[in-house]
Order: C-alpha cells, then structure tokens, then sequence
C-alpha cells in the first residue's frame, strides 16, 4: 500500500523554460503523493518574450529532463491549461476538468506551490485541495533567465537539468537559438526595454489607452499581421493607442480606417455599431499597463468589403470566426485571442 498522504498532487506553471527549481518542487511533491499532475499553463499562446516556447516543447522538455533525473513515468502526467483573462471562473474549471479526468472526487488532492507573490493566487482557486508549500529552490526565477536568454543572448545553464537527450530543455534551448523566432524574439526584447526606459523617470508608472476594433462581416472577422515589434507577424484586432484629442469611439474609426482602409462609409460603421467593451487585464501587454477600448461592429453586407493594408502593416485579411476560435490561438497577439473568445460567447457571434 502507498505510503502517500495524497492520491494525487496538482503541480501549475508556465514552466518557460523548466529549470532545476521545477525539478526540485515535483521531486518534493513526489514524496507526499502517489500521482502528480503538472498543469502547464498559458499552453496555446502566440511566441512572446513571456512565452516563448509552445505546449508541446514544454511538454517534451519537462518529460525529457524528468526522465533523465530518475522519475518514474507512471507517476507524471502532464496536461495544458489555456489563459482566461476575461473569465476567471472559466480558468478554474479549465484547470479542474485537467485534473478530474484523471482524479476521482473521492481521490485525496493537494496543490503544489509556493507563495512567493500576487503570481501565486491560484493557490488559493481550489479550495478542495490541500496545498503543499515548497520552498523557492535557490532563488532561481524563469523572468531572471529569460532576462539573460534574450537580452544578453546567454543560456545559463545553472538553471537547467544536466540532460543531453535532444527533447531536453538545454538542448531545445540551443536550437532554438538559432532559429528565426528567436532573432524576433531578442528585437522584441529590446524595443520593450527601451520602451519602458523612455517613462522610468515619469512620477508614476504610466497608464496607456489604446482602442481596438472588432468588425464581423458574413461570419468573417478582420484581422491585421503586424510587420514591426512588440508582436512582429503575429495577427491581431486593428487598433492603436489613442490621441490626446479624440474621444474614444473616433481613435477606434481612426486606426481602424488607417490600418485596413476598409471599404465602407463611415455612416455605415456607425450603423453597424453594436457595443464597446473595456479590456484592462494588467499584465496583458508587455509594454506595461495597457487598458484598451474595443468596438464591436457586425455589417450586413452581401460580400465582403476591399481591405488594404497600411504600410506598418505586413497584410490584412478577412478570417471565418470560427477559424480563429479553433486554429489561430497560438497566432494572435497579446490578449486579442482573449478577447476575441470572450466577445464571440457573450454576444453569441458563433452558432
């Protein structure tokens, strides 16, 4: 009979990269519960300095570098959690659904973490688990590396586990040095750091007020490829921060008729109009804190109008709804795939 106190334990991060400190919280874990489950979070995201590394490379690195210190597979289960900016409630059920496809209810469960600062809420999110506290294994901070990773350009290998298989994540790390992403990735790394150098010395920590346009025609939504950093070719809603003069609904027409040159009258716009919604989650631009105003239009046209792109624009195009929902996640900037989701559910834009 097991020894465990816990049938299962429920271990969450981005894990981006896995590093030795994860190591050390799931080899604690490991000896207090039979099973562990390791939720791996922001899993269907677009490439950022945050998130760099997809589901699926994570995947493959946690389980190559677990496999490399001696851990029995048959006690790991890895599983991915998507974000839910706009719907907490969403997230949590996300999360448990993870889990109870693998647990029983009657199954003993305790959440692993450690409480290090408002990042660790989701402690707190299942209060039908018990919670494990481990302890910060060294100091070691995946923001400190990627710091180094794409500012510096240098791989610091003290954080990784000692694994020369070729899923391992010091091995995926090298590679994935070399690839395009990555040059795009480190540009991007440096446009943010100069961009918040040019308001550290501002009395408080600035506020920006973007708008953002979210137009439907036929089922089709129109979406912009971005040609420069933050985001250089990820797709996102038209839209840009707003001028001192203007009020809210005129800065959405603005970007909206200087990004895409959409064929369509202004009288028409209006008339199509069906809400604004304010989008404030904080962490949601890597730029600092970034509340945009989003306007929701629907045309009733029999075909779709012309667009043209800008000249900071690489392309714009017209995508069926339902393509976006189910195929683009990983594509959109930001929180646009967010925001996108929660517009379509609550203004039932999808059968």
């Amino acid at each position: 009979m097991s020894q465990c106190k816990y049938d299962y334990g429920v271990f969450i991060g981005r894990f981006q990269p896995f590093h030795v400190g994860h190591l050390h919280n799931i080899q604690e874990a490991l000896k207090c519960v039979d099973r562990l489950i390791i939720i791996v979070g922001s899993a269907f995201r677009a490439p950022s300095i945050k998130n760099p590394f997809s589901f699926e490379e994570r995947r493959d690195m946690i389980l190559s570098d677990l496999q490399t210190s001696g851990i029995e597979f048959s006690r790991i289960i890895v599983e991915p959690v998507s974000d839910w900016f706009y719907d907490e409630n969403g997230w949590r059920k996300e999360a448990e659904m993870r889990v109870y496809h693998h647990a029983g209810v009657e199954n003993k469960i305790a959440i692993i973490g450690h409480e290090k600062d408002a990042s660790s809420y989701y402690l707190k999110c299942f209060p039908a688990w018990q919670h494990i506290d481990v302890a910060n294994f060294n100091g070691f901070n995946a923001t400190d590396f990627r710091v180094r990773f794409f500012g510096q350009h240098q791989l610091d290998t003290t954080y990784l586990v000692n694994n020369p298989h070729v899923n391992g994540g010091c091995q995926t790390l090298k590679r994935f040095m070399q690839t395009e992403t990555y040059q795009d990735l480190c540009q991007e790394f440096e446009y943010i750091t100069q961009y918040k150098r040019a308001w550290q010395d501002a009395p408080f920590k600035p506020m920006f007020v973007t708008t953002d346009a979210m137009v439907l025609c036929n089922k089709h939504l129109l979406l912009v490829q971005r040609k420069y950093p933050p985001g250089k070719n990820l797709w996102a809603l038209p839209g840009g921060f707003l001028d001192q003069d203007e009020r809210i609904v005129d800065g959405i027409l603005r970007e909206l008729n200087e990004e895409t040159h959409l064929d369509v009258s202004e009288v028409s716009l209006v008339r199509s109009f069906i809400n604004q919604e304010v989008f404030d989650y904080p962490e949601r631009s890597l730029r600092g804190r970034v509340i945009t105003h989003l306007g929701l239009f629907v045309l009733n046209l029999t075909s779709l109008p012309k667009i043209q792109a800008d000249d900071d624009a690489k392309a714009v195009k017209w995508v069926k709804l339902e393509e976006v929902l189910e195929k683009m996640s990983h594509l959109l900037m930001d929180d646009h795939y967010q925001i996108i989701k929660f517009m379509s559910i609550k203004y039932r834009l999808i059968d």
